[in-house]
């Protein structure tokens, strides 16, 4: 009875009307002070227990949300990062077209192979699809390949002849 009572405003339906043999067996005083049957009780108590897990999921669930979304964009975020420090080194060397040499094109791999794990990580981890991790590859890969042509160090023709 105080379940129900306490849950009365949720409308779980567990008010049902008591039947015409157990309202001959009312006038005693066990009943009277517990209107509801032992199976109908039980019933309510059921729906409220029902309610209470419905309603405490969806909290877990934006709770969860949350933190998900959080962990996603700082993954998302570092690869990112990693995209820009590869795009920005490729600008600082076709302003300086003239010093470019073997150790900065290194220097330029190093951070094209550090973009590559993060995005490998962040395929593995379910942050990003595999096809756009295949297209940010790709477009670091043909900036790197630009520098290149345009430093007269590789011709797309001569790697097709091949």
């Amino acid at each position: 009875m105080a379940l129900c009572q306490a849950f009365g405003g949720m409308s779980l339906g567990c008010r049902t009307p008591i039947s015409a043999s157990a309202r001959a067996f009312s006038s005693s005083s066990a009943m009277r002070s517990a209107p509801l049957m032992p199976v109908q009780r039980r019933q309510c108590a059921a729906r409220a227990a029902l309610l209470v897990v419905a309603k405490q999921n969806s909290v877990d669930r934006v709770l969860r949300s949350a933190r998900q979304r959080t962990y996603n964009k700082a993954i998302k975020s570092a690869v990112a990062t990693r995209m820009k420090k590869v795009f920005t080194a490729i600008e600082g060397l076709r302003l300086e077209m003239d010093t470019l040499n073997d150790d900065t094109l290194r220097n330029v791999e190093k951070l094209i192979s550090q973009a590559y794990q993060e995005i490998d990580k962040a395929i593995s981890k379910g942050v990003l699809h595999s096809n756009t991790g295949g297209r940010r590859k790709s477009r670091l890969a043909i900036a790197k390949q630009e520098l290149l042509v345009e430093a007269g160090l590789y011709s797309p023709s001569a790697a097709t002849s091949e």
